[in-house]
């Protein structure tokens, strides 16, 4: 049963990636890169766990069926999502954009650098609280700056959207490099790669871009030896970062699983022996976490917010998932909606490729928002779906107003010009009445 499953998974896989090769660009759109997440990450782990005697009965296969349902709804979503039909656009003025890009630089430059300043004790736990969260709250809006002279380079080759552009990048340099961080370099990537995209219609070629996703799988893997030796007090150790046995750690992966995926067995396992389900109140209590300030409103509030989930894999299994580890998007759609929770991975489907149609139609705020959202995106599958509603509130609240006060006053044509065109084409007209 587990062979059979696991063949189906790969046939899915093969299927997702395929759609990078069909035309061109679409190495960019959700189901290639959830085929290439898919590929690299989940499959590698599912095949050690085949071989894992201590998993309870049942458990690799109840996740199986539950994986599958999700990489086939990653499909399902993009495929129905017509292009829109009709659209009301803002039109933006350029020199307005680079006045919010620079200005959202410089906040979020400022917070990060806020953050860097706190002592090691906030910052060093993998989950952080107060302080920490507050700061990083207000950091996120480099990167929307970030995007948009990234954006506003690409098509019109302004100085002043690359020096922005470059100081945008120097921030990414210390989280990319030194702190390892996934999210982040995915994030830089795609910026880069889809303003370009967008605005030159310039695509990476997919020989470039599958050789890439064969480094990542091996990178991705072994990314808690480059951390540890990465983020030393004394420095990266880089002689000893080079000598990681990233193919080593690639196929110990396939022979003994992961602990993301490990986890996500017993989750699923557990919700199915107890049939006990939060119908989507852990989104709830997530936006709750995240967006509610204790500072303000007090400790004690805050958690009356708190809807009860329940959580019965330590009462059935004895089980804790991993310090540091996640337990994947599969895990709270499985705890919220039995199987039926794979209808979430086709709402994030299905939302990716309306913003790509409407992106690649020409509309500005379409191509920063989808520019933002694909690692957000694909980590719904790595980490849990909460990670792709959550970037929607805090661009509401940061992004939204930015790009309304870039937005051109009054973007009809002026009289003049109304005036010339509706000339133009009263001529136009009188000659092709002529005889």
């Amino acid at each position: 049963m587990i062979s059979a499953l696991l063949i189906v998974f790969g046939l899915l896989c093969a299927v997702l990636l395929l759609q990078g090769t069909l035309r061109r660009g679409a190495i960019y759109e959700f189901p290639f890169l959830s085929g290439a997440v898919l590929t690299g990450f989940v499959l590698p782990q599912l095949v050690g766990l085949a071989n894992d005697r201590f998993l309870p009965s049942g458990a690799l296969e109840s996740a199986l069926v539950m994986i599958c349902l999700s990489a086939a709804m990653c499909w399902l979503g993009s495929a129905v999502a017509s292009p829109p039909a009709h659209r009301h656009e803002w039109i933006y003025d350029d020199r307005r954009l680079l006045i919010v890009a620079g200005v959202l630089l410089l906040i979020g430059a400022y917070f990060y650098y806020a953050i860097s300043r706190l002592p090691t004790e906030m910052t060093e736990n993998t989950q952080w609280t107060g302080l920490p969260v507050a700061y990083l709250f207000f950091a996120r809006m480099l990167t929307y700056g970030f995007a948009i002279a990234v954006l506003l380079y690409a098509r019109s080759g302004s100085r002043v959207a690359l020096l922005l552009s470059v100081f945008g990048a120097l921030f990414y340099f210390d989280r990319i490099v030194i702190g390892g961080r996934r999210l982040d370099t995915g994030e830089f990537f795609m910026i880069i790669l889809l303003a370009w995209w967008f605005q030159r219609d310039r695509c990476l070629p997919r020989p470039i871009m599958f050789a890439g996703l064969a480094v990542g799988a091996l990178l991705i893997n072994s990314i808690g030896d480059y951390r540890s030796l990465s983020g030393l007090k004394e420095g990266p150790k880089w002689e000893e970062i080079a000598n990681i046995d990233y193919v080593g750690n690639f196929q110990q992966l396939t022979e003994h699983g992961g602990a993301e995926l490990k986890s996500a067995a017993y989750i699923i396992a557990a919700v199915d022996r107890t049939m006990e389900f939060d119908f989507g109140a852990v989104h709830w209590n997530q936006l709750v976490f995240a967006y509610v300030p204790a500072q303000l409103i007090g400790s004690e509030f805050k958690q009356a917010l708190y809807l009860p989930t329940p959580s019965p894999v330590y009462e059935q299994f004895f089980y804790t998932p991993p310090i540091g580890s996640t337990v994947t998007g599969f895990s709270d759609a499985f705890g919220s909606f039995w199987y039926f929770g794979c209808l979430k991975f086709f709402l994030v489907a299905f939302c990716m490729q309306k913003l790509w149609w409407s992106a690649r139609s020409g509309s500005m705020m379409a191509q920063i928002f989808y520019m933002l959202l694909p690692i957000y995106a694909l980590e719904s599958i790595t980490h849990t779906t909460q990670n792709f509603l959550s970037p929607w509130v805090h661009m509401a609240i940061f992004l939204l107003p930015a790009l309304y006060l870039a937005r051109r006053r009054d973007p009809r044509p002026s009289l003049e010009t109304a005036q010339t065109e509706l000339g133009t084409f009263e001529s136009d007209s009188l000659t092709a009445l002529r005889p």
